[in-house]
């Protein structure tokens, strides 16, 4: 799709004539026939406006290639970037919980099977370790 089948969509989309959006953009009626009827392109500033006005990048606008916004290059990317992030995090939380999880049974074994108290007290803190390292990997995730 095109620049001029792109202002073309949002323009009807939004509900506006020529004049409307010429209004809007602070040009003429005829400007906006001759950007849709391709005899003509809108400038820099234009470009910038119309983005803004129909709320797309101007990459959108500009890339004959991209249907949508999430088409643009960059966008896709960052995309993938956050699914990539999102992965690592839950493995992060993950490993705390198993971790966690392997320390508590671990404690929970030596108090029924220890017969003394250096034994208990030595996994009760493993067990505080491992508690405050679950919550210190949650925590960091939020500061990163």
């Amino acid at each position: 799709m095109n620049l001029a089948e792109k202002i073309i969509k949002h323009r009807k989309a939004n509900g506006w004539s020529h004049e409307d959006l010429a209004e809007k953009l602070n040009v003429s009626r005829q400007a906006v026939s001759r950007w849709e009827n391709e005899t003509a392109l809108p400038d820099a500033q234009n470009v910038l406006q119309i983005s803004k006005l129909f709320r797309v990048t101007t990459d959108y606008l500009l890339n004959d290639d991209c249907e949508s916004d999430s088409d643009v290059p960059f966008v896709k990317s960052a995309k993938e970037e956050n699914e990539f992030l999102s992965l690592k995090k839950r493995r992060s939380h993950l490993a705390a919980a198993i971790g966690f999880t392997v320390a508590s049974f671990c404690w929970l074994m030596a108090m029924f099977t220890s017969s003394s108290d250096v034994g208990l007290i030595l996994n009760g803190v493993c067990l505080v370790f491992s508690v405050f390292n679950a919550v210190a990997r949650y925590v960091m995730h939020f500061y990163r």
